[in-house]
């Protein structure tokens, strides 16, 4: 399973999140089951995109960062997937956020469990560390996804098949 793409999306800054975004739109919405599947299907490399982006996509705000990373955690059990993904990458900067983002996440859910957004509200130690690591994140993200962009181009024929312009 691959993605179709023009030649003018080989230079998009968008490239590795157009290689996965057909298969999450595919399950969006649908139960976690059919997500699994989907998963499956893929290849290493897509299965590393797949995961980064499902959760990069949901964290925009510190609190969203907070929550999602809360729930791949203790729910999904999808935090080890994400941090071996961004390592299929090769990038040791993004792992060490996700690092050192567990532990904190561990000992908030001491206190809080299951993780609301809302818990930034009442623990303003909680909020601290999650907005200085949410803005790491947000900063390592932008290097991530180059790495993987660069890794994209030079293995298209994992991820992707150029279709002509016309189509």
């Amino acid at each position: 399973m691959k993605a179709a793409l023009t030649f003018s999306d080989l230079e998009s800054t968008n490239l590795s999140w157009l290689c996965i975004e057909p298969m999450l739109t595919a399950v969006r919405g649908k139960d976690p089951k059919a997500k699994r599947e989907m998963y499956y299907r893929l290849n290493e490399g897509q299965q590393a995109l797949y995961l980064f982006y499902s959760f990069h996509n949901h964290t925009q705000t510190a609190a969203e960062f907070y929550w999602f990373s809360a729930y791949n955690i203790h729910e999904l059990k999808a935090w080890g997937g994400i941090r071996s993904g961004v390592l299929y990458f090769q990038d040791e900067t993004m792992a060490g956020v996700l690092d050192e983002t567990g532990p904190v996440l561990a000992e908030a859910a001491e206190r809080h469990f299951p993780a609301s957004p809302s818990d930034l509200e009442l623990d303003p130690k909680l909020a601290s560390a999650i907005c200085r690591l949410h803005a790491r994140y947000r900063i390592c993200s932008e290097q991530t996804i180059q790495l993987m962009n660069v890794w994209v181009l030079a293995h298209r024929e994992s991820y992707l098949e150029l279709i002509p312009w016309n189509e």
